[in-house]
């Protein structure tokens, strides 16, 4: 569809009602571009989208939501994230055994995870984002993703590039719109300064490393513009507090012991790290790099992103392991009602029997090809939309045998599919449909660092939002 050749009244009651409730400005701009042509024209992001820092497309349109949306995010992430931390401690006891048995972990790596949860207060400073649907029914969460490499942090960025259109700049002027930017970035960097000081001893300075494993740091091109980015905005929030410091990006080889269970890189203390992509930690560390890092954060001389902690952490059973107790007696009144009202059932994927609906049943008797459209079957420890596997996008015969493998092989989980609410944008050919959103929302400790949003239309593909597998991503602003 030319642009101008689109329709003066596209967008349906319905439509315009569920987009109110994101704010009165999101309203505004469907009506807006209902008279304004520009707002179909083809746009590329050129610098953002080429840069090595990015591995996405950008959709042209911005979400807005209001300070009442946006607390709401706040709220729900910031409050399941805690839940899933204390949980492997809450509901499994803390015991090796069972928690080995539940993730199907070595006992000894459960151990040494279960350690570091209690020395850390429930991996009080872990970095985690977790995925929402919003459907008639509230906000769902379908998994809280617990490493330190974590994908969308260029929320403020995303933001200013959608935002900076001529046509949208015009859309916000006559509409008489203050902009709010997230910015992740500058959280997550708050978030590591405040961690430093409540933990280490503070002598006015902060250091972060940044590591990567020693075959695999990024392109030297990515590492200089990450560096730049990160230090100045780190530099800001260290001059604020007449602090010193930096963000040093490099590889596990080239941190070095200290004097009193102390680390150094490239000649400077090392306060913090974020082990940037260690979903098997250990095969990553090695086990001497891992022992000194468990002997500094018990002498408080390191903050850890997310270390030991994360081999339960970073497990989409943990979804099923709050479903599963919902009506634990360990759970106070309120986080009870925080799962019933945004986990979906999910259930680990074994021979056994379980409760649905109130009834105990045989599981296995649950997920059969005749029941796939309302379910999705996922691996607990993948990432990137790999194997999480939509039954109403596939057929029976699939179905069945992507069921059977799971259940022969452990560590999956069965969810009740969720149906989105059918938000309408443009798509590629310049008309307007429902796409289904996948709300990404980061928490760093206790603080929430805004919330970044990837869409697909429906229909498309097998109904898998992801970044990897051809999903755009979307501005978020805050408006009032």
């Amino acid at each position: 569809m030319k642009p101008e050749s689109v329709p003066t009244s596209m967008f349906s009651e319905e439509t315009r009602a569920l987009h109110g409730e994101l704010s009165a400005a999101a309203v505004a701009f469907l009506k807006f571009a209902e008279r304004t042509p520009e707002a179909f024209e083809k746009h590329r992001f050129g610098k953002f989208e080429e840069s090595p820092l990015m591995y996405y497309e950008l959709h042209r349109w911005p979400i807005l939501i209001d300070e009442r949306r946006n607390r709401e995010l706040e709220d729900v992430s910031v409050n399941l994230s805690r839940l899933v931390k204390r949980g492997p401690r809450l509901l499994l006891g803390g015991d090796p055994a069972r928690v080995s048995e539940y993730y199907g972990l070595p006992q000894e790596r459960a151990r040494v995870a279960i350690e570091a949860l209690a020395l850390t207060e429930d991996a009080r400073g872990v970095l985690s984002r977790g995925d929402f649907i919003d459907s008639a029914d509230g906000l769902k969460c379908l998994e809280v993703n617990m490493m330190a490499g974590l994908g969308g942090w260029e929320t403020a960025l995303k933001a200013q590039v959608v935002m900076d259109q001529p046509v949208l700049q015009r859309f916000t002027q006559e509409q008489g719109l203050r902009i709010q930017l997230q910015d992740t970035l500058r959280a997550f960097l708050a978030h590591v300064l405040d961690d430093v000081r409540r933990t280490v001893k503070w002598e006015g300075e902060c250091n972060l490393a940044v590591l990567f494993p020693d075959n695999e740091l990024p392109d030297p091109v990515g590492v200089e513009m990450a560096t730049l980015l990160l230090n100045t905005t780190f530099g800001e929030l260290l001059e604020a507090e007449g602090a010193k410091g930096e963000v040093l990006i490099g590889t596990y080889g080239e941190v070095h012991d200290a004097d009193g269970h102390g680390f150094t890189m490239r000649g400077r203390r090392v306060h913090a790290m974020q082990e940037h992509d260690a979903r098997d930690r250990l095969e990553v560390v090695g086990l001497p790099f891992d022992a000194r890092v468990r002997a500094a954060l018990a002498a408080r001389t390191l903050c850890l992103y997310n270390g030991p902690a994360q081999e339960l952490l970073d497990d989409k059973l943990n979804i099923a392991l709050l479903s599963e107790n919902e009506d634990a007696p360990t759970l106070s009144n309120e986080e009870r009602a925080l799962i019933r009202r945004h986990i979906p059932w999910t259930r680990r994927l074994l021979r056994t029997h379980a409760l649905r609906g109130g009834e105990r049943v045989w599981l296995p008797d649950q997920v059969t090809a005749d029941k796939r459209e309302g379910l999705v079957l996922k691996a607990g420890r993948a990432y990137g939309g790999k194997s999480v596997l939509i039954g109403r996008s596939m057929t029976a015969e699939a179905w069945d045998a992507a069921v059977q493998e799971a259940l022969d092989s452990g560590g999956w989980i069965i969810q009740e599919r969720v149906e989105p609410r059918p938000y309408h944008f443009m798509r590629d050919d310049g008309s307007v449909g429902p796409h289904i959103l996948i709300w990404g929302s980061f928490v760093f400790g206790e603080r929430y660092g805004g919330t970044m949003v990837r869409m697909n239309p429906m229909g498309r593909g097998k109904d898998v939002v992801n970044a990897t597998q051809g999903a755009l991503m979307c501005a978020l602003v805050v408006v009032e």
